[in-house]
C-alpha cells in the first residue's frame, strides 16, 4: 500500500508542478511520464524482493521441517533402546524446531498477503501509467493544434501589420501601367515599321478588288445593274427624308 501511495503522491505532485510551470508543458508532461515508470521500475524491485524473501522462508520452513523430523525420529530410537535421556533431548530439539518452522510459516503467511497486495498495486500502477501515456498522445497533439493556431495567428497579425494588402494594390497597378506602356509600345512599333501602312494599302486593294468584280456583274447583266442603280437612289432619297 505503501508503493500506490507514494506513486499517487508523485503523480499529483508532477502534475501540480506542470502546472505550475506552463511554460514548457509538454517537456514537464514527458518527465512525468519518465518518473512514472522509474517510480513503476523500483516498485517491480520491490516485489521481485519481497517473492525472493517468501522463497527464502519457504527453503527456511523445509529445514527445519526435515530438523524437527530428524530429532522426532532420534527420540523414537532412544526410547526403543531404553534411552530415556536421549529420548527427552531429542524430543527438546525436535520441539524447538517446529516452534521455529511455525514462526516462519506465519511470517511467510503475513509476507505472502503484503506480496499479493504490492502485486495487485503494481497492476494498477501499471495500467495508470498506460493511460498517462494514452493521454500524454493526446496531449501532445493538443498542444501541437495550439501552437499552429498561434503561428497562424501571429502570421496573420503581421500581414495585417504591415500592410500587405495595400503592397499587393501597389504592385497590381504597377503591373497594369507596364502592361498599358507594353502595348502603346507594340503599337508605336508596328506604325514605324510599316505594318499600319500596309494594312491600310491592304484594305484599299480590297475596295478595289470588290468594285471590279461589281463592275463585271454589271456589265453582264445590264437590266441587274439598272435595278440595283434604281434601289440604290431610292435608298439614298429615304435617307435624305
Amino acid at each position: 500500500m505503501q508503493i500506490t501511495q507514494r506513486f499517487s503522491l508523485l503523480v499529483k505532485g508532477r502534475v501540480n508542478a506542470v502546472l505550475d510551470a506552463l511554460e514548457d508543458p509538454e517537456r514537464s508532461l514527458n518527465q512525468l511520464i519518465i518518473d512514472m515508470e522509474e517510480e513503476l521500475e523500483s516498485a517491480k524491485r520491490a516485489v521481485a524482493s519481497a517473492m525472493a524473501n517468501e522463497d527464502r522462508l519457504r527453503s527456511q520452513i523445509a529445514v527445519h521441517d526435515k530438523e524437527a523430523y530428524g530429532w522426532q525420529t532420534s527420540a523414537e530410537r532412544a526410547m526403543k533402546r531404553g534411552n530415556e535421556g536421549d529420548a527427552r533431548e531429542a524430543l527438546r530439539r525436535a520441539e524447538l524446531a517446529e516452534r521455529q518452522r511455525d514462526r516462519l510459516k506465519e511470517r511467510l503467511d503475513v509476507q505472502s498477503r503484503e506480496t499479493e497486495e504490492v502485486t495487485a498495486s503494481v497492476a494498477q500502477m501499471q495500467d495508470r501509467l498506460e493511460q498517462a501515456k494514452s493521454r500524454l498522445q493526446i496531449i501532445h497533439a493538443q498542444l501541437r493544434q495550439a501552437d499552429a493556431r498561434r503561428a497562424v495567428g501571429k502570421a496573420m497579425r503581421r500581414v495585417e501589420h504591415s500592410g500587405l494588402h495595400a503592397e499587393f494594390d501597389r504592385i497590381g497597378g504597377r503591373v497594369s501601367h507596364m502592361a498599358a506602356e507594353e502595348r502603346a509600345y507594340q503599337r508605336l512599333d508596328d506604325e514605324l515599321n510599316g505594318d499600319d501602312v500596309r494594312r491600310r494599302f491592304e484594305d484599299l486593294d480590297l475596295a478595289d478588288a470588290v468594285e471590279e468584280r461589281l463592275n463585271r456583274l454589271r456589265r453582264d447583266d445590264p437590266e441587274a445593274a439598272t435595278f440595283a442603280a434604281t434601289a440604290s437612289q431610292t435608298v439614298e432619297v429615304e435617307d435624305e427624308v
